[in-house]
């Protein structure tokens, strides 16, 4: 087909994508699409061959799962010629199609009813230069199939069909691998065009299974995104299965090995297990051993298995053929940092964004490397710059927004957080950080209204319950606490163990530290039991345990035994270091009986605190607890009252209390249907409790 034809179809399918929009030549490189953050999420992908996850992760996606976008739109790259043009264009795509000899039919053949429209075929097919003239040549061809051919002719006419639909597939190809696109969700035309070469190309399989164009564009099609991966696999093994059968049968068409090397590559980034990766990208490399990409694919999958030095080599040998591709020097950057070479990773970083300053993930990589290095400022700064190249960056106002408010400038932070929200007003993360800065800013109320609405739109939004649940136990609002913890807990245990949260065991902690800072205390003890089953040297649990024990107002929950081995423990973890939990050491072997042990422990509890430069945070508790001690008398604490003293002077409080008509409280065992009393506002949660 001539230059003006080839345009033509073009043309007609640049219309139906962009409205006129003139297509390229040739198969564009991959467009930069950052993941959401580095700091907390996927790091922003490089972008080189690959998606940088999809490597990382070391699966691929599931079959109705969208397949990594970034791998399939480099590897779309067409071979480059000697003076670096791309070579792989559709018309090439259609020279590579052989076209069948004319073989003219006899229309008034009985036993060939179709041939008028096989001869139609075969004259509109010799002059065809449109998309229009194609559509109608597979039209004629099924028409005239299905009236009926003589054997030889049906042949003939099968033959011609698959040319057609292959050259008609090329171009629809052509079009959808030259405009990659980071969303295809946003654009339906895209969608179209693919699921039209796809339909065409699943045809041509159909008809002739030994077409090996055909299982390479399928391969391509579907490792793009809302492709299926396992479909590109299907194809590209079939590609890499013809080609060793062309190299057993003299006969046959050996493809080239660039597009075998190219199946293989393809493959590998769709594979699931990183040993079928590697072996995929080993023999792309062996195959076509100049092509930068495929070498940058086999780093970033030695980097996927945590081998810096393997991945650095491959980055090295890339930028040989290739020094001026600003993503290889990113993703050395990505393997120095592997090695902890932070000041050669920076410069790599810096080599990045000199080849292509308008590249936002070397920003934001930057930005996480100078965060860590403590230089907040810096970090702050690089963000800035990058979003003055794209003002609206998600990865970009998330990854700032948060560095703001490590920096405490939460006004700031909050305003980037409102410009993500208005781009984005489903994302999760985005109202996280929003109530965590209203909350930082003193505008709680407003936080947990945020949050108490958006769970009430959606209850199974897991992530905000818990983040509620931190802001009602950081303020002791303990009924709150405790109802919210209740319900979590219930929903993880009714879907099972598919559906139950990591976090559990916090969240059953958190319960237990707030039935105790209500004076349920058996209910806390209850919480305490299970929470150590699974984390038995949790020192925050085996602390709170052990000061219920020792210091409750309630006989029957009181047990200085257990308390001494429960703050033993604790203490042992924490290696002697913790003040308050050698305070709840002191207050279990007062409630022992040892109070030799209890002053020896009360004592060291104030050095380590005066030490640590903290003893001004206990407001003299810790010294009021040893004068206790040296008296002989235990400590006692009801924190729903405020209570807390030696025993004899606690009790009389509590007592005192009872008497007024405040609330209930009461020195003997606490019923098990006592309604949980409210909780004090007071933002100074006792000194022995682990909140």
């Amino acid at each position: 087909m001539s230059t003006s034809k080839l345009l033509s179809v073009y043309l007609t399918l640049v219309l139906l994508l962009a409205g006129g929009a003139p297509v390229l030549a040739q198969e564009a490189a991959p467009t930069e699409t950052p993941a959401a953050e580095p700091a907390e999420e996927a790091a922003p992908a490089t972008d080189v061959a690959a998606d940088d996850s999809a490597v990382e992760d070391g699966d691929a996606v599931d079959e109705e799962e969208p397949a990594e976008g970034d791998d399939a739109a480099t590897l779309e790259e067409a071979e480059p010629t000697e003076d670096g043009a791309v070579e792989e264009k559709a018309s090439e795509e259609e020279a590579a199609v052989e076209k069948p000899a004319a073989k003219p039919a006899e229309p008034e053949d009985p036993e060939n009813p179709g041939a008028a429209e096989l001869n139609r075929a075969i004259e509109l097919k010799l002059d065809a230069d449109d998309l229009q003239d194609l559509n109608e040549v597979v039209d004629l061809l099924d028409e005239g199939l299905s009236k009926g051919l003589d054997p030889e002719n049906s042949d003939f006419a099968e033959e011609m069909l698959v040319a057609t639909l292959l050259q008609r597939a090329a171009s629809f190809s052509q079009v959808v691998l030259s405009q990659p696109i980071a969303d295809p969700r946003r654009d339906p035309r895209w969608i179209q065009i693919r699921q039209y070469a796809l339909t065409d190309l699943q045809r041509v399989v159909a008809l002739d299974p030994k077409q090996s164009q055909a299982w390479l564009l399928l391969g391509r099609l579907q490792s793009l995104p809302l492709g299926s991966s396992s479909e590109a696999r299907r194809a590209l093994t079939q590609v890499i299965r013809l080609a060793e059968e062309a190299a057993n049968d003299p006969e046959a068409e050996t493809p080239e090995p660039t597009a075998i090397a190219q199946a293989y590559a393809l493959r590998g980034a769709a594979q699931k297990d990183g040993a079928s990766r590697l072996e995929d990208f080993n023999k792309a490399i062996e195959l076509d051993p100049e092509k930068e990409e495929y070498l940058l694919l086999r780093a970033q999958a030695h980097r996927a298995d945590g081998d810096g030095k393997a991945c650095l080599a491959d980055i090295e040998k890339a930028i040989e053929t290739a020094p001026e591709n600003p993503k290889a020097y990113e993703l050395k950057a990505l393997a120095l940092l592997m090695l902890d070479r932070q000041e050669e990773a920076l410069e790599a970083f810096n080599k990045a964004s000199e080849l292509a300053p308008e590249l936002l993930t070397p920003y934001q990589y930057r930005s996480e490397l100078l965060s860590q290095q403590g230089k907040v400022d810096e970090a702050i700064a690089e963000l800035d710059k990058s979003l003055k190249l794209q003002p609206n960056n998600l990865a970009s106002l998330l990854i700032r927004a948060q560095l703001l408010s490590e920096n405490e400038e939460y006004e700031k932070a909050l305003q980037d957080v409102e410009s993500i929200l208005k781009q984005q007003p489903a994302l999760v993360r985005a109202h996280q950080m929003k109530a965590q800065l209203l909350n930082q800013l003193g505008r709680t109320d407003e936080a947990v209204a945020m949050l108490e609405k958006l769970i009430g739109i959606d209850p199974n939004l897991t992530e905000l319950q818990l983040q509620l649940l931190g802001i009602y136990t950081e303020k002791q609002m303990a009924p709150e606490a405790i109802e919210l913890a209740t319900k979590i807990l219930e929903a993880a245990e009714a879907a099972g163990e598919n559906g139950a949260i990591e976090s559990s065991d916090l969240v059953r902690r958190l319960r237990g530290d707030m039935y105790l800072y209500a004076g349920d205390h058996e209910e806390a003890i209850a919480d305490f039991e299970k929470a150590l089953e699974k984390n038995p040297n949790e020192p925050g649990v085996l602390n709170n345990y052990a000061w219920t024990l020792a210091t409750s107002p309630y006989a029957s929950v009181r047990d200085g035994k257990k308390a001494v081995e429960l703050a033993t423990k604790a203490a042992e973890v924490t290696e002697y270091a913790a003040p308050h939990i050698l305070s709840t050491l002191a207050a279990s072997y007062a409630e022992a009986g040892d109070f030799e042990q209890a002053v020896k422990r009360a004592e060291e509890a104030i050095a380590k605190a005066d030490e640590l430069k903290t003893l001004d945070d206990y407001d003299g508790q810790l010294e009021a607890e040893l004068q206790c001690y040296k008296s002989g008398e235990p400590w006692r604490e009801l924190q729903k009252l405020d209570v807390a003293g030696p025993a004899s002077e606690a009790d009389k409080e509590i007592a005192e209390a009872e008497k007024s008509g405040g609330e209930e409280a009461t020195t003997t065992e606490p019923k098990a249907d006592t309604p949980t009393p409210p909780a004090s506002v007071d933002d100074t949660p006792a000194r022995s409790i682990d909140f």
